[in-house]
């Protein structure tokens, strides 16, 4: 590629096969390329007739060289622009544009290649042949070939199937995003009824747990009374005869009801059954005797 420097530039240009709207052409390509020198070479004098080469030779930042032809009949000019980029070369320039069909300028493209590499761009019509077309680094078509309404077409069908899959695409994100967000809320959801049943659970437990507590708190235990013990009787023992008594070491005797009730309350107060005490109150009064 072509880079933009301080650099010369030239341009061989075959005024007699190539209008002088090409020429304008390669201009315009050539400005990209500025800031640098360039020499536009030509015969400039063989048509006096064409005002606008005046105007063109009041660009500024152009300096148009005059070729010298050394013959005049056939191939003449292209004699004379081979002679002038052989002294261009000479004086190291490298750049060239070169406007024409003509293949015998494949000769000049390939002697600006004798020694060091040049960076040639050829600008022709579509008749220009493979040979000049292959000559070159690159090579623009003139007039610029522009898109058939087909092509034009085929592109826009194209772009609208590239729209129409990127809207699809989009499309299906946004309902994947979608239903994502929803099964998002589900599943908060369900993880929310899930604590809440773990939480009653957990409450349920807690309160079997602490039941027996609370009861155990509520009731209050009545402790028997101390006489409710002492009043608890033995049950009477059975006795046969007074003398089957006496010989098993049994007594037994008839008391009356008051004296009764009092032994009974003896009873209770020493703690003793009924026989014990009755058998203390009668050791106790054999001995006072």
């Amino acid at each position: 590629m072509l880079d933009s420097s301080n650099d010369t530039v030239a341009i061989l240009y075959d005024i007699e096969n190539a209008p002088i709207e090409m020429l304008q052409y390669t201009i315009d390509k050539a400005q990209r390329y500025q800031p640098c020198r360039m020499i536009i070479v030509s015969d400039w004098e063989a048509h006096p007739e064409q005002k606008r080469w005046d105007r063109l030779m009041q660009y500024p930042d152009f300096t148009f060289r005059q070729i010298s032809r050394t013959f005049y009949g056939k191939n003449s000019l292209d004699s004379a622009l081979y002679d002038s980029a052989q002294i261009l070369y000479q004086e190291g320039v490298r750049k060239y544009f070169i406007i024409t069909t003509d293949s015998d300028f494949v000769r000049i493209a390939e002697s600006l290649n004798a020694e060091d590499p040049s960076y040639i761009i050829g600008v022709g019509t579509k008749q220009a042949s493979e040979d000049l077309r292959n000559a070159y680094n690159e090579f623009f078509v003139y007039p610029p070939e522009r898109k058939s309404g087909k092509d034009n077409t085929a592109k826009n069908h194209e772009n609208h199937e590239n729209q129409n899959t990127e809207e699809t695409s989009m499309a299906k994100k946004k309902s994947t995003e979608d239903k994502n967000v929803k099964n998002g809320q589900k599943t908060i959801a369900e993880k929310a009824g899930k604590v809440q049943e773990q939480k009653k659970r957990t409450a349920k437990v807690v309160k079997k747990k602490n039941a027996p507590e609370n009861k155990s708190e509520e009731i209050t235990i009545k402790e028997p009374q101390k006489s409710e013990l002492k009043s608890k009787k033995k049950p009477p023992q059975k006795s046969g005869g007074s003398a089957d008594l006496l010989m098993n070491g049994f007594l037994a005797v008839r008391l009356p009801k008051t004296l009764r009730t009092s032994l009974e309350k003896k009873m209770v107060e020493e703690e003793v059954s009924l026989d014990e005490l009755v058998t203390y109150l009668l050791m106790r009064g054999l001995s006072a005797k």
